[in-house]
C-alpha cells in the first residue's frame, strides 16, 4: 500500500538491539523493526545496522520521509548530533551520527539521549500528553530521566540535564558507577539491588515474595532512597506530574507505591500536594516514539 502522507522514523539505539518505528506525526505506528546491535563488531558495523533498520522502514511503505530521530545512550551534543560516549557501545566516542545519517538519507536527522527521548514520548503520546510541566524518571539498571517545562524538553547548557540518578543522597553511601559516592543510582536502581542481594531486580522481587528477608530489605531500602529522590525533584521543579518508567516500574506495588507514600516526609507541603506520581504509559515503545518525537 502506498502512503502519500509525510512520515518520520524513530530509532532507539541500545546496547543489544536497534528498535525502530515508522510513524505519522500524530504517533500512529505503521511499522516497527528490531535488529541486533552487534556492538562487539565495532562502530562502523553498528552504524550500518542503524542504516539497515532505517532502509527497512523507509522502503516498506514507499513513504515520503520527513526526518529521522535517534535516541542513543550516554551524553549527546544535541545541536550537533554528536554521541559523546555510549555505554555498552565499544569505540563510540564523539560520533557525529547526525552528519553520517543525513549524508546517507538526505533528510534532517535529530539525535538525543534515550531518556530525553522517553520523556518526549510521554509528553507527545503518553502519560504527560496533557501536562505542561512534568518530570520523567526511569528506574532500571540505572536511573535517569528528562525534564519537560512548558511542554518543551529542557536539556541544560551541555545537554546533560536530567541525570537524576547522580543526585547525592548519602555522601557516605556506596560507590556509584560514575565514581562518586551515595548517588541515587547507587542506592535505588537495579544495580543497587543486585549489589545487596546478588540477584537481578526480577530475581530479588521474586525472592522477596517468597519470603527472603534480604531481598525484602533491599526493596524497602530502594523505595526509601527513591522517596528522597522524588522529594528532591518535587521541591526543585514543582511539577504537575512525575512519570515513572523503566524496568523497575513493573514493581509498582512493592517499590513505587511505598516510595510515593514516603516522599511527602521529605518534600515541602505545597509542591507535594500539587504533584501526582504516575506510571509511564508507553513502556518499551517510549524510546522509539520519543526519537520520532524529536522530529516534531
Amino acid at each position: 500500500m502506498l502512503y502519500s502522507a509525510i512520515m518520520i522514523i524513530g530509532i532507539d539505539l541500545g546496547g543489544t538491539k536497534i528498535a525502530g518505528v515508522l510513524t505519522t506525526p500524530s504517533g500512529k505506528v505503521l511499522m516497527d523493526v528490531q535488529i541486533p546491535t552487534e556492538a562487539n563488531k565495532g562502530k562502523k558495523h553498528v552504524i550500518d545496522n542503524i542504516k539497515k533498520a532505517i532502509h527497512t522502514l523507509k522502503e516498506s511503505k514507499k513513504v515520503k520521509l520527513k526526518a529521522i530521530g535517534i535516541g542513543a545512550p550516554g551524553p549527546i551534543l544535541y545541536e550537533k548530533g554528536i554521541v559523546v560516549e555510549a555505554p555498552n557501545l565499544p569505540g563510540w566516542h564523539n560520533v557525529n551520527l547526525k552528519r553520517i545519517l543525513e549524508k546517507a538519507f538526505r533528510v534532517p536527522v535529530f539525535v538525543d539521549n534515550d531518556a530525553n527521548c522517553a520523556a518526549l514520548a510521554e509528553a507527545w503520546f503518553g502519560a504527560g500528553k496533557f501536562a505542561k510541566h512534568f518530570i520523567y524518571i526511569t528506574v532500571s539498571t540505572g536511573i535517569g530521566g528528562g525534564i519537560i517545562i512548558d511542554k518543551k524538553l529542557y536539556r541544560g547548557i551541555t545537554g546533560s540535564a536530567g541525570e537524576f540518578g547522580h543526585m547525592t543522597i548519602d555522601p557516605q553511601g556506596p560507590r556509584c558507577n560514575c565514581g562518586s559516592n551515595g548517588h541515587l543510582e547507587a542506592l535505588a536502581s537495579g544495580t543497587a539491588i543486585k549489589r545487596v542481594t546478588g540477584l537481578d531486580a526480577i530475581g530479588a522481587h521474586l525472592a522477596a515474595h517468597q519470603g527472603d528477608k534480604a531481598a525484602r530489605a533491599a526493596l524497602k531500602d530502594a523505595a526509601h532512597y527513591l522517596a528522597i529522590g522524588l522529594a528532591n525533584l518535587t521541591n526543585i521543579f514543582n511539577p504537575e506530574l512525575i512519570i515513572v518508567g523503566g524496568g523497575l516500574s513493573n514493581m509498582w506495588q512493592d517499590l513505587i507505591v511505598p516510595a510515593k507514600k514516603e516522599f511527602r516526609r521529605y518534600s515541602l507541603t505545597l509542591p507535594a500536594k500539587s504533584v501526582r506520581i504516575v506510571r509511564a504509559k508507553l513502556k518499551s515503545n517510549a524510546g522509539m516514539l520519543g526519537a520520532a518525537a524529536l522530529c516534531l
